[in-house]
């Protein structure tokens, strides 16, 4: 087995006004796994995934990557090895060039421009869109934006790719563009999301929250099968392994 890369020991965590959204958490990812986090709203998906790259500190127990502790002191390190790509693309893109939004995390540690420019160039072309390099942000579309978002934390070389809602918004084609996308990556991925045919695509692991606890951790394959485990956390089967309405076959 690849060896943990990601381990959440019994984590913890209520918001300033008292509401507990991480209630116990206690799971491991390993190396090159893609994990699918899956929970209706307010399950504590977000959360999870805010606690894991530093941006909220559990009120109890430890996250480590690695054989790090993710703690205040660590957190330079830790964004290294972790690349995170928000719900709103527009959280992460705030330069006036598509360019300078994915030169700006290896500026911020410090590297020379010609290892800058190299990084920003293979991001770009890898996830397609090289030839934006010089246009504004904001006048992407939401499918170029997501890509843009990718490309600002391939700059970076993370061990890991985590994904808040990576498809919302975004229309067929973008999304499928997406998916094949991340198809091709040998990243260790975790991926928050209500698209549950995302997840049983690209996914092998799932693990369903309900109320900031772990309720199911297994295959993809086998959760996102079963009907009733998905309705009593409100959520529902893969749209392609639901009856059709019309003729009510496969």
């Amino acid at each position: 087995m690849n060896h943990a890369i990601i381990d959440f020991n019994d984590i913890y965590y209520s918001y300033a006004d008292g509401k507990k959204a991480i209630n116990g958490l206690n799971f491991t990812i390993h190396s090159g796994e893609s994990v699918g986090i899956v929970g209706a709203n307010g399950a504590g998906k977000s959360s999870l995934l805010m606690l894991l790259v530093g941006i909220l500190m559990p009120t109890k127990g430890e996250i480590h990557i690695g054989e790090t502790p993710v703690n205040s002191k660590t957190l330079p390190l830790i964004r290294q090895k972790l690349g995170f790509t928000f719900q709103d693309s527009d959280h992460q893109l705030f330069m006036t060039k598509v360019y300078d939004d994915v030169a700006f995390g290896p500026r911020n540690y410090g590297l020379d421009e010609s290892e800058v420019n190299k990084r920003v160039i293979n991001a770009l072309e890898t996830v397609g869109v090289l030839h934006l390099k010089d246009r504004a942000p904001y006048k992407l579309s939401g499918g170029e934006k997501r890509a843009v978002t990718i490309a600002t934390v391939l700059a970076m070389e993370p061990e890991v790719l985590i994904m808040d809602e990576p498809t919302a918004a975004l229309d067929p084609k973008a999304r499928r563009r997406l998916i094949n996308l991340l198809k091709g990556f040998n990243h260790t991925k975790i991926i928050a999301t209500h698209d549950m045919d995302m997840v049983l695509e690209l996914c092998e692991r799932t693990i369903i929250l309900k109320e900031g606890v772990v309720v199911c951790d297994g295959p993809s394959s086998k959760i996102l099968r079963d009907g009733e485990l998905l309705e009593q956390c409100s959520l529902e089967k893969p749209l392609i392994l639901q009856d059709c309405p019309i003729c009510g076959t496969k």
